[in-house]
């Protein structure tokens, strides 16, 4: 322990080991999860010369993009997007366990640090997801407030606390929902100054924030193509239809985070009985997290990810309590990596040598590369080396309903342009996982299979369970193909 306390160094290998065993069972395993494979395939376009929200779409912003673009420039294999993953994980788990030494003793800080990564396997983030790459940008925010509330009070402004602020605002380059994490610390930063804080003062904080995503507009608005970029990061999420399951979905999430809450909420007290002096800023940075999942329109396991670095800060002075605190830090670990899709071993087992079948298969069914994917998984282009379709390449965007017109592209002409051109081979999720089903863009793709000579059922694995895939091949355009009407 003497090591540790001395050793920056020493603390973040302890976080890198734990990260390397809560994550490395999905190492190489390209089909884990749908986002990250996404993410992946975009990067990899990016690097062939496509425009992000122009000739590829997606409504995240462009610096997750750019991050997996950058990956695959120095390696595009899946396990190089992981093992940087893996690192940037440790090194939110760090900087959890750094801002918790303001509130407790150094093990129950670790202790924090290791609940965060725990934490990120059990609600999606194992692998790739946008939280795992921005998470750690907003904790470094946040530490630079919480190391600097005296100064503030004060009336002075820290080096350190706009480079926080360069920080939270790189973390909306990421994902739009990081915006309530950031707004709440720019707030937080003039609250602390009070008087001080007229003036330059808030002018430096807001500009050094939208810093980011200001430039990525002027430089869409520079090349003509601003309207795609608004389109993408605003309208879209708003356009798009949202199930009625968010309340079962939101009902569903509460009960797995009793936990972690319980233990958060039973730190604060603790910590408000010894007036820690940043506690009230880091209640607020929770508060604000959880407005993120709250309010934003859609509700997925991975939304909830953001909650992990404030909820273990937390709860590190009650993990400081002798015999109970140890105890409540076992549970939690425990309970999260039981129920962790990571650690469904026979899964993970069977994943890798199915992918590979399906992908030996399609390739061999696919010699002239054109592939169309209709359902999941969208880097079977990457592994066979096919282009995927322009813009849109993620394959729910044309047969979910609840999409329809929300990428500002008329989505079942533009499956017919995509089916006029001839894929010869077809690779269709069975069944397809959404409802309700985009219905002019399903009839128009059994149009096309009739005109295929063969058909192959494969099952692949992915983080929950196996899908089944009909790969259709031997496929050729019976002539102009007719737009249907598309589904409002």
């Amino acid at each position: 322990m003497a090591v540790l306390e001395r050793s920056r160094l020493a603390q973040f290998a302890l976080f890198l080991l734990v990260a390397i065993a809560l994550r490395c069972p999905a190492w190489g395993e390209w089909n884990y999860a749908v986002d990250d494979q996404y993410f992946a395939l975009v990067g990899q376009r990016l690097l062939a010369g496509d425009l992000l929200y122009v000739d590829i779409w997606d409504r995240k912003p462009p610096l997750l993009y750019l991050a997996y673009a950058a990956i695959a420039c120095l390696n595009p294999s899946v396990l190089a997007y992981q093992l940087v993953a893996t690192m940037l994980a440790a090194a939110g788990a760090w900087g959890t366990a750094r801002i918790a030494r303001l509130l407790a003793p150094l093990p129950a800080s670790l202790m924090a640090g290791i609940a965060y990564l725990a934490f990120l396997t059990r609600f999606g983030g194992g692998n790739g997801e946008a939280a795992v790459f921005y998470n750690p940008l907003i904790v470094f925010a946040a530490w630079s407030i919480a190391t600097s509330i005296e100064r503030l009070r004060a009336g002075e402004l820290p080096p350190r606390v706009l480079l926080g602020m360069l920080s939270a605002g790189l973390a909306i380059g990421f994902k739009q929902s990081a915006a309530f994490e950031a707004i709440f610390l720019g707030l937080a930063v003039l609250a602390l100054l009070g008087r001080h804080a007229l003036g330059w003062r808030a002018l430096a904080l807001a500009a050094i924030g939208a810093l980011p995503m200001a430039g990525v507009a002027l430089f869409y608005a520079a090349i003509g193509h601003f309207p795609a970029l608004w389109q993408a990061l605003v309208l879209s999420n708003f356009a798009r239809v949202y199930d009625a399951g968010r309340l079962a979905r939101g009902l569903a999430m509460a009960g797995l985070l009793c936990l972690p809450l319980a233990l958060a909420a039973a730190g604060y007290w603790r910590a408000r009985v010894e007036r820690a002096a940043p506690l009230g800023f880091l209640f607020g940075w929770a508060l604000a997290a959880t407005a993120g999942v709250a309010l934003f329109p859609g509700l997925y396991l991975h939304y909830a990810l953001p909650l992990a670095a404030p909820l273990a800060i937390l709860a590190a002075p009650f993990f400081a309590r002798p015999r109970i605190g140890a105890i409540s830090f076992v549970a939690l670990i425990a309970l999260n990596l039981a129920t962790a899709d990571m650690f469904a071993l026979q899964t993970r087992a069977r994943a890798r040598p199915a992918a590979a079948a399906l992908v030996a298969h399609v390739r061999a069914v696919t010699p002239h590369h054109r592939l169309l994917v209709f359902g999941m998984p969208s880097y079977l282009y990457a592994e066979i080396g096919a282009p995927p379709p322009r813009p849109l390449a993620f394959p729910a965007h044309y047969y979910e309903g609840a999409e329809s017109r929300a990428s500002g592209t008329d989505e079942v002409a533009a499956l017919a342009r995509v089916l006029a051109a001839g894929p010869e081979t077809v690779v269709v999720q069975e069944p397809l996982p959404a409802a309700p089903l985009n219905q002019a863009n399903v009839a128009q793709l059994a149009r096309y299979l009739q005109g295929c000579s063969n058909i192959v059922r494969l099952g692949v694995y992915d983080h929950e369970g196996e899908k089944r895939l009909a790969v259709h091949s031997g496929c050729h355009a019976p002539g102009p193909v007719p737009i249907a009407a598309p589904v409002r």
